[in-house]
């Protein structure tokens, strides 16, 4: 019998509390735990005050990869790479699409870009876009922070997000290619214009 993404998690959960691994650490110890007897499986949407144990082998833990809108932050221990989340991008007017979801786009990770997108309008309604910031931890951006310790990588986030997930990265970009085509074949598109004059 297939076992479920649940029954997955609790058994980690439990083989992890066994162990005392998870509960034991803080990714600004001296030393972090090399006895490591099972390491987790990889977390897209890690939310809360929670701890991973990752392998080094692992291509998205390399990556530091989070669906939540993060960027690298400045930090004092060159050891330790830290990330604060940016929030969301909603539509002011609160709009649905046509099958009922909501707007929630990923922020710009450069504030320059960040502020440009604000200024535009809602890819559903035509209205304001606008910022929700994340402010899980205390009033300020959940922060995850990133350690690779010989055969592990060591994940600890602190704070608990406040506001919708984002669109994740591959979301993002098909939404802004679908976007592209779309305007590439506008009849007002200057591009489609001159085509049609030339012919």
């Amino acid at each position: 019998m297939l076992k479920g993404a649940d029954d997955v998690a609790m058994e980690q959960e439990d083989s992890a509390s066994r162990n005392g691994e998870m509960a034991s650490w803080d990714i600004n110890d001296i030393k972090l735990p090399q006895d490591v007897k099972h390491t987790d499986w990889f977390q897209e949407w890690p939310d809360s005050y929670v701890k991973h144990i990752y392998s080094s082998e692992d291509k998205n833990a390399q990556r530091h990869h989070s669906s939540w809108a993060m960027r690298n932050t400045n930090n004092h221990n060159s050891r330790i790479l830290k990330k604060s989340c940016l929030g969301v991008m909603v539509c002011g007017n609160d709009c649905s699409t046509l099958d009922g979801r909501k707007i929630y786009l990923r922020p710009a990770i450069c504030d320059k870009a960040r502020q440009k997108q604000q200024r535009r309008c809602c890819p559903n309604c035509s209205g304001p876009l606008r910022l929700i910031s994340c402010r899980g931890h205390g009033g300020y951006p959940v922060t995850n922070f990133w350690r690779h310790e010989g055969q592990f990588i060591f994940f600890q986030s602190k704070g608990a997000h406040d506001h919708p997930r984002p669109e994740t990265k591959l979301e993002a970009e098909a939404r802004r290619s679908i976007q592209k085509a779309q305007t590439a074949f506008s009849p007002t598109c200057p591009r489609l214009k001159r085509f049609r004059e030339t012919e």
